[in-house]
């Protein structure tokens, strides 16, 4: 277990005590919940499920679903508001509504980094929430969820460092097929590297002199931060796109941990980063990039990207943020 994950999970566990009594209420009378895609959710899962949500989720994201529960004030990221009908992770196109088994998925595993932790709660328990939470938005009645990303077959396999060569230019250049992925995110090469890659593959060049590629800048999201009393959102949260270097990746865990029981690796980590690269995160500035751009493109991303998410918290990531800072200095 990380270092602090444990002092998080009993304030959790405390915070679940310490609002108890005031959850202790009748369960409400529910009718079955009619959806846009057909399907017809049956007043008995319904008020389960509701059992469920006030028993491990009303402390944090809040008894009406709105992301304003008591144990979640100051959380960073703050509680999902249910009321909106966003998912960061929901395994289909961002901003699309989540497929069941994704919002499954994140209750089974947690969000990294966070203190949304893995409930391990029976899985007829988790499809109960799961079907609960969609009573909080109305989208749920008006959309049907999208479409769920599946994994292509990786090109690369056999060839890991020709895909590491080709996804340091998909995240570092924009345009020709590639993603760009440092004008949102950092940069992790020098200044005068970053500038001839950039050369080499659009023709144009480029003047850096300026320009500080190595500091993310916070974006816009459609999630709430404070809402109103009928759960609309009145102040929206900013997000900061990861340093790989540096953050805690919210579905990705390091190599050799164990996630849903099973050791996490290498290929495990490579298909949960394809994954949220393909998607995109819903409500943030984050698209999907599952047709945007090639599929061998965007699985040499994911070796590249996994070659930064290995290095972290380690010397050699401090060595190279030093390099890059001294390139500031030098170029």
């Amino acid at each position: 277990m990380k270092p602090g994950s444990f002092s998080l999970r009993i304030l959790a566990v405390l915070a679940l005590g310490a609002f108890a009594p005031a959850c202790r209420k009748e369960t409400p009378t529910f009718e079955p919940l009619k959806l846009a895609d057909g399907t017809v959710i049956p007043a008995a899962t319904l008020s389960r499920g509701y059992d469920v949500y006030t028993h491990y989720c009303a402390s944090c994201h809040g008894e009406k679903g709105d992301g304003q529960g008591p144990a979640g004030s100051g959380m960073r990221p703050p509680p999902r508001n249910f009321h909106q009908g966003l998912y960061k992770f929901g395994g289909v196109a961002a901003g699309e509504l989540p497929t069941d088994d994704a919002l499954k998925r994140t209750l089974r595993r947690g969000l990294h980094g966070t203190p949304m932790f893995a409930w391990d709660v029976p899985p007829a328990d988790v499809d109960a929430v799961v079907q609960y939470l969609k009573t909080f938005s109305p989208r749920w009645k008006q959309e049907s969820p999208g479409a769920a990303i599946t994994l292509s077959e990786d090109p690369w396999k056999g060839r890991e460092a020709e895909a590491l060569e080709r996804g340091r230019t998909v995240y570092h250049v924009a345009g020709k097929g590639n993603a760009g992925c440092a004008s949102c995110h950092v940069a992790y090469l020098p200044r005068a590297e970053l500038a001839a890659l950039t050369e080499s593959v659009t023709g144009r060049k480029v003047n850096l002199a300026n320009a500080d590629p190595y500091t993310a800048l916070q974006r816009d999201s459609d999630y709430s931060l404070t809402v109103d009393a009928k759960g609309e959102a009145t102040q929206l949260a900013k997000v900061l796109p990861p340093d790989f270097l540096f953050h805690r990746l919210r579905t990705v865990w390091p190599q050799g941990t164990r996630v849903e029981g099973q050791p996490y690796t290498a290929q495990a980590q490579r298909e949960d980063l394809y994954r949220v690269m393909a998607a995109g995160v819903g409500g943030a500035a984050m698209p999907s990039w599952k047709g945007a751009i090639p599929e061998e493109n965007l699985w040499a991303l994911a070796y590249y990207v996994q070659s930064l998410v290995v290095m972290h918290d380690t010397s050699a990531a401090r060595d190279l943020q030093q390099r890059l800072r001294d390139s500031k200095v030098q170029e």
